[in-house]
């Protein structure tokens, strides 16, 4: 049972981007209709809201710091809206423990969408039920931020996870590539460069882009979409294939928001 006292605190990275807050409060109103007893509210773990300086409400310090003074707090419930268990999350997860040690108050942590080899297999349905049905000679290439952490292999099991259902392995199941824009290796298959030679040789000719990110803020919109060179409609152009960019975040696509809700239910108990 929820104790009504119970705070669901969902904790993003946060982005500069126009429009970035709106999609997290939009989701928050959503999920505070999913949890009707409870009293949500969001904080971000780097807080880069235009015209928000860090420091500022809702930054993840801040908000914790205002609930050890909220009065009749039973219990503090905190999901993820991190894409992978990298270090924002392990950030994350610290300070709510500290937070718990330190009030005496129950916390719970619901993990983000993979946190673990787990969570493939069902965050890769979602990957193709958000791509939508495709042209024969159009993929869907999901672009993911990277790490350096050890998290990095998630990306790389999820890729895995979406070959294997590559078409020819199900019927009708579409051609989707993931990569990410930092710490994939020049020849890797997370590269982007070797996601357009890959797709060449397949007699691909159109990509549809989509971010496998929490919200879309400055690297959709200038490291996927952009213009400049390197971003990653201008390699794959390069490559002679034509692009079409879908720019929602994940919270604003509902197979990815039934995964967070399932997530922060099970948390709940």
């Amino acid at each position: 049972m929820t104790h009504p006292d119970t705070i669901l605190l969902l904790a993003a990275h946060g982005s500069a981007h126009p429009g970035a807050r709106q999609a997290l409060e939009a989701f928050a109103a959503r999920m505070a209709g999913r949890f009707p007893a409870l009293a949500v509210t969001l904080a971000y773990t780097r807080f880069r809201h235009l015209g928000n300086p860090p420091g500022q409400e809702g930054a993840l310090a801040g908000v914790l710091e205002a609930l050890k003074r909220r009065p009749g707090t039973a219990r503090l419930a905190v999901q993820s809206l991190h894409v992978i268990a990298g270090d924002e999350y392990e950030r994350l997860d610290t300070a709510a423990r500290d937070f718990a040690r330190e009030t005496g108050i129950a916390v719970a942590v619901g993990g983000p969408l993979l946190g673990g080899a787990r969570d493939a297999a069902r965050v890769a349905r979602a990957v193709r039920r958000a791509a939508g049905t495709l042209p024969p000679d159009t993929a869907a290439v999901w672009m993911g931020h990277g790490t350096t952490h050890e998290a990095q292999d998630l990306y790389r099991l999820l890729a895995r996870e979406l070959d294997a259902h590559a078409p020819g392995s199900s019927p009708n199941s579409p051609l989707i590539r993931l990569g990410v824009l930092e710490a994939a290796d020049a020849a890797g298959p997370l590269n982007v460069r070797a996601i357009a030679t890959d797709l060449r040789a397949r007699g691909v000719k159109r990509v549809k882009l989509l971010p496998l990110l929490t919200v879309a803020g400055r690297h959709a919109h200038k490291d996927l979409a952009g213009n400049k060179p390197e971003a990653w409609k201008s390699v794959l152009e390069a490559h002679g294939l034509t692009c079409e960019a879908d720019l929602a975040g994940l919270v604003e696509r509902g197979e990815f928001e039934a995964l967070w809700g399932e997530r922060a239910a099970d948390m709940l108990g």
